[in-house]
């Protein structure tokens, strides 16, 4: 039906289809079904798969962007964008959202639009967007750690030529509209420049968000501030080399919920952050070797407390033939929240079926053998499965894909 849709000029519509997915079973040497591993806080600053994700995910994830074109790219234009995300919990046949064995989410349902500006000018290729979006998003593959995202239902307007660069302004803010009239409503101001050329093959991005809180009530309102900066390496031994630092203060102090969930009252007052991450994926041609490597650090300094964390992670593949290879990972993260010193190590190894060759190459059919270690302030591991234990093996096999 969409893509019958006419305009006025004559266009039709184009829908774009765009999605992942991964989904898995298995189980570990003291029975039950598959099962993984997680330090906790605060060692999720490094993601929620802080050791690396191989061999370390048990949910089935899903999720699913479309996007409908309007009008003449080479003229005035619009596009509207809207995604889904699922996770069901894999029992048998039938699962529905009555008993909370699948869980539906919507992800992004914003419009922008473009060609309305002079050429020659700095907005001659700036397009306006308003609604809910996945706006400036960076992570790390290898333990799908989002280190930066400003997310959230606002309007901006992207694409500013800024002499070789480029800019965009946006705000966001906290939750839908309607609400009550004593809520504390956070909203953000960002200016992001990027596309800045640094040396050959290297650009540079950075982006600054301002914090505020609001209300028509009494309730007592906050504000911060932070800043990401990135400088991304192309053509770098066949991959790239990407390293961020994020710096917070008062209501933008924080790991990886700031800025998408920062609030808008004043409990951070006083606090800061830093976060530093690195990634560094290779591909050297003609020796079927590829893989990532990762490393990252953060801290709050805030008057309950000074929260840590450290990781590493890295993953090495071969391909032994265009369509089958072994992935193997390695990570460790370790943390500090008072007295608490948690740590995780684990180590997963692989065999994989592809359609084709290489590190990104999707889909993927994988088996897997993970084992991890842990000391006891990583607290309970794997619901119990291995009791006081603190080393644990658990083996599968995963599907993964993305389009």
């Amino acid at each position: 039906m969409a893509a019958g849709l006419l305009f006025a000029t004559g266009a039709q519509a184009e829908v774009e289809y765009h999605g992942y997915f991964r989904t898995q079973a298995g189980g570990t040497t003291q029975g039950g079904n598959l099962q993984c591993f997680d330090a906790g806080w605060p060692t999720g600053g490094a993601g929620p798969h802080a050791v690396g994700r191989l061999g370390n995910e048990c949910d089935a994830f899903g999720d699913a962007q479309f996007a409908l074109g309007f009008g003449d790219p080479n003229a005035a234009w619009g596009k509207y964008h809207i995604g889904f995300a699922y996770k069901n919990k894999d029992a048998n046949a039938w699962e529905d959202t009555d008993g909370k064995n699948l869980n539906l989410a919507n992800e992004n349902n914003w419009f922008e639009a473009g060609g309305f500006f002079p050429e020659g000018g700095a907005l001659e290729n700036a397009s306006v967007w308003v609604g809910k979006r996945h706006y400036n998003r960076h992570d790390v593959h290898i333990t799908d750690n989002y280190y930066w995202s400003n997310s959230g239902v606002g309007a901006g307007i992207d694409g500013i030529k800024l002499g070789n660069a480029k800019t965009a302004l946006a705000y966001m803010q906290r939750g839908g509209n309607g609400n009550a009239s004593d809520d504390v409503v956070g909203k953000r101001y960002a200016l992001r420049v990027y596309d800045i050329d640094a040396n050959p093959g290297g650009k540079v991005e950075g982006e600054l968000v301002l914090f505020n809180g609001s209300t028509a009530g009494t309730g007592e309102t906050g504000s911060g501030s932070s800043l990401m900066l990135q400088h991304t390496q192309g053509n770098l031994l066949g991959g790239f080399n990407k390293l961020a630092l994020v710096l917070g203060k008062d209501a933008g102090a924080g790991f990886t919920w700031v800025p998408t969930y920062a609030g808008g009252d004043n409990g951070g007052k006083g606090n800061s952050s830093w976060a530093v991450t690195e990634q560094f994926m290779f591909d050297l041609k003609g020796t079927n070797w590829s893989g990532m490597v990762t490393t990252g650090a953060g801290e709050i300094d805030a008057s309950w407390g000074k929260p840590s964390y450290w990781n590493l992670v890295v993953r090495p593949q071969y391909n032994f033939t265009k369509n089958f290879s072994i992935a193997a990972e390695l990570g460790h993260v370790q943390g500090k929240n008072g007295d608490s010193r948690p740590t995780l190590t684990k180590f997963t190894i692989a065999p994989q079926l592809t359609l084709s060759e290489g590190f990104w190459a999707r889909p993927v059919v994988r088996a897997f053998v993970t084992h991890a270690r842990w000391n006891q302030d990583a607290g309970t591991q794997a619901n119990g499965v291995f009791g006081s234990a603190t080393s644990g093996t658990t083996f599968g096999v995963q599907a993964e894909a993305w389009w």
